[in-house]
């Protein structure tokens, strides 16, 4: 009830101030967004949402005649968020408890995180699986989908007890053998290889710089990069694997074009990959406020339209995109001046329903995650959450449980006299209720649209 009060008050203020907003209120588009945000919402209703049916029979296969409850629970698309550092946070925390409740009423993924130097601290010892273990007790709790983060990433400091890279690939070679040995085919999404491209340049990176003094393979190489992807082929024969990098997408950055030309290559050397990850953190840079950009690439950098450049441009290779780790524009904790740039929670709300309304838009991505549920938990995010780290529910919360809770959702009542139901939805999982029968979900998606159900009477 509470929520409700404060979904409401939520939106009659960003009603508001959108109303008495001056002309420097930032979300992302102007006049020159206009169309491409008139496309987005035109590409969801084709390409999200389309024609469903069910078939439903009694246990004798007669179709049924009864009172009829469909709804939407989750949809196909993942709207996810991380659970990075869960693990290290009491039970009685007012912020996670918060946390968990906002994941439980909006998303449907969530990120699982389980880093190799935190994992095995000794080449000889225990393995420390905590962290990931307490996420899919999470996940099973919720009855959620997972996404495994990551495999080859932070790695342990005794590596440098290795000196040829060929006893570092027996090396990598048992890594995914563990955890594949431990959660196998639970194993649904996995980031193998996480920003080797970024690390080429990140002098001032502890990690970058202790990975540059050992004989570990270079996976900013794309030969390495497939060698390493055909081992976890080989230990996760039915997961999606990612390759993702960080940096802006933004087509003047020349890390991004070397980023396009190494997924280029991985695809021309064949490796067994099956989606380009993202990781669309946004900060100011350079102490610009981000209606201003940056002074690298232009006045535009946090606008949709270019945002939209760099999606496309990547989308060309022809493979599936996933959002990995997504945070709005945010104030970043390793920086030190109190005046940093940021913008308002109206503001961040606001640009964040743009941005998830573009890339929802977008077929070839399938889905985002959120690389922040409590402000400043797993990275520099000041502004990145959804929930303070006091515990409060934040403004972009309402607006996302708005967006993907109510906008785009579906739900059919009513009464059924052949067995048939046809109905235009969002592409998902959907609990069906019919008088008399006992509960039952289905997977109604773009490519199985239509299903047969047999119903159990009580």
């Amino acid at each position: 009830m509470m929520k409700n009060i404060l979904l409401v008050i939520s939106i009659v203020l960003s009603l508001l101030a959108n109303c008495f907003a001056e002309d420097n209120f930032f979300d992302g588009t102007d006049k020159e967004t206009l169309r491409l945000m008139k496309r987005a919402k035109q590409s969801i209703e084709k390409h999200r949402r389309g024609p469903l049916s069910l078939r439903l029979m009694d246990s004798q296969d007669r179709p049924i005649q009864a009172h009829l409850e469909v709804k939407l629970l989750a949809h196909e698309f993942d709207f996810g968020t991380n659970l990075f550092g869960f693990h290290r946070i009491s039970d009685d925390n007012p912020a996670k408890s918060m946390a968990l409740d906002a994941i439980d009423d909006v998303f449907n993924t969530v990120t699982i995180c389980d880093y190799w130097s935190k994992n095995q601290t000794k080449l000889e010892g225990r393995l420390n699986w905590e962290s990931p273990d307490v996420g899919y007790a999470i996940a099973d709790e919720l009855g959620k989908r997972t996404r495994y983060h990551s495999l080859l990433f932070s790695v342990p400091q005794w590596i440098h007890e290795y000196e040829t890279e060929n006893e570092l690939w027996r090396v990598i070679e048992a890594r995914l053998k563990q955890a594949a040995e431990r959660y196998g085919s639970r194993l649904r999404e996995v980031d193998v290889i996480n920003e080797f491209i970024n690390y080429q340049y990140w002098d001032q990176n502890p990690h970058a710089r202790y990975l540059k003094t050992t004989a570990f393979p270079d996976m900013a190489k794309p030969e390495n990069g497939a060698r390493a992807l055909k081992l976890a082929r080989k230990y996760f024969p039915n997961a999606k694997l990612v390759v993702l990098e960080t940096n802006l997408w933004n087509v003047s950055n020349p890390v991004f074009q070397e980023i396009y030309e190494y997924h280029k290559e991985l695809i021309r050397l064949g490796a067994p990959y099956d989606y380009i990850g993202y990781q669309a953190h946004y900060y100011a840079q350079g102490g610009m406020p981000f209606q201003k950009g940056t002074e690298k690439f232009g006045p535009r950098t946090f606008m949709m339209d270019e945002i939209d450049r760099g999606m496309e441009q990547m989308a060309k290779l022809g493979k599936p995109i996933v959002i990995t780790e997504f945070n709005p524009p945010s104030r970043s904790n390793k920086v030190k001046d109190p005046n940093q740039p940021r913008i308002s929670d109206e503001e961040i709300a606001a640009w964040e329903t743009n941005f998830y309304t573009l890339m929802f838009s977008k077929p070839y991505i399938t889905g985002v995650s959120r690389w922040f549920t409590i402000d400043n938990l797993g990275g520099r995010g000041i502004d990145a959450g959804v929930v303070t780290e006091t515990g409060d529910l934040k403004r972009n919360y309402f607006s996302l449980k708005k967006l993907i809770q109510e906008d785009w959702h579906t739900t059919i009542e009513g009464k059924i006299s052949d067995g048939n139901a046809w109905f235009t939805g969002f592409y998902g999982t959907y609990r069906i209720r019919v008088e008399g029968f006992e509960e039952t979900t289905v997977n109604l998606t773009k490519k199985a649209p239509d299903r047969k159900i047999q119903l159990k009477r009580y």
